[in-house]
């Protein structure tokens, strides 16, 4: 079932791998060359260090390609298993304007989003796809990019407005929100856990019961404070911010069950945010 796969995929990771040795050989003898003061031979060098780097980006883009080749008939086959009536394209996601409309990530300067699932489960219509956005940073002499954020964000559609604007961070995400108070709720673990912020105290209240507060807490262990809420109109937002590109192919790690296992796992994680925090209840329309 994954031979070929993972055959082709080895032919690639030896050209990753001789693009590094390469560069790296380069890289020293360079180093050395330039005591010497030989010019041509440093630059013969340069130009072998820059083939190295071809080589590894290269053959990491046939790796890409091959996991999109793979997802295509794999991802599709198990969720369809889950969800029949829903569809996946591999290269679609988010735009970075509906992410920052769900009030959970800020706009960065870099952006990409793909893995986009569509689909309904028990009246409830959800989108979700992998998001990854980066921070370039610049000290005049120096330029870093930082991740802000690489994960999974999710979107539930009730086809009813909500009665309230609610936003459920963690508490390394405090950022001041135009128009949204913080909220102070009864369960100190709660408010140990997660901020929250409303538009309305009373409507905060009304949704975050106490047994609704409970299972939050439930997805709050599960993904180890990587998740965050937003109510948002006629939509619930969730992001979790797990590192990770979720049905991707990875290099030097043998395509298995293990990772047909992990798309499973992420289906059945859609479904129990629906199921657990039973969003086709009347609780959360008009």
């Amino acid at each position: 079932m994954f031979n070929e796969v993972n055959k082709k995929k080895q032919v690639y990771e030896l050209g990753i791998i001789f693009g590094w040795i390469f560069m790296f050989i380069s890289f020293f003898a360079i180093l050395f060359m330039r005591t010497s003061e030989n010019w041509s031979s440093l630059l013969i060098f340069a130009l072998s260090t820059i083939i190295g780097l071809l080589f590894i980006a290269f053959f990491g883009k046939k790796i890409k390609d091959l996991s999109n080749v793979f997802k295509q008939e794999y991802v599709t086959r198990e969720l369809k298993n889950i969800f029949p009536d829903s569809n996946y394209y591999y290269n679609e996601g988010f735009t970075q304007h509906e992410v920052v409309a769900s009030k959970l990530l800020k706009k960065q300067d870099r952006y990409s989003s793909e893995d986009l699932i569509t689909g309904e489960f028990d009246g409830v219509g959800f989108k979700c796809s992998d998001v990854h956005q980066q921070d370039v940073r610049s000290s005049g002499k120096h330029t870093t990019v930082v991740t802000i954020f690489r994960g999974r964000v999710y979107e539930f559609d009730f086809f009813k407005n909500f009665k309230y604007n609610l936003l459920l961070l963690q508490p390394y995400n405090y950022r001041p929100f135009e128009s949204y108070k913080k909220i102070k709720l009864e369960s100190n673990l709660f408010n140990s856990e997660f901020k929250v912020y409303a538009k309305d105290e009373h409507e905060a209240f009304y949704i975050l019961t106490p047994h609704f507060m409970e299972r939050l807490l439930v997805l709050d262990r599960k993904y180890r404070d990587k998740i965050s809420f937003s109510f948002n109109n006629n939509n619930l937002f969730i992001a979790v911010d797990n590192r990770i590109d979720t049905f991707d192919i990875k290099a030097f790690t043998p395509v298995s069950k293990d990772l047909i296992d992990s798309y499973v796992e992420e289906f059945k994680d859609m479904k129990e945010f629906i199921t657990l925090l039973t969003l086709n209840s009347k609780l959360f329309k008009q």
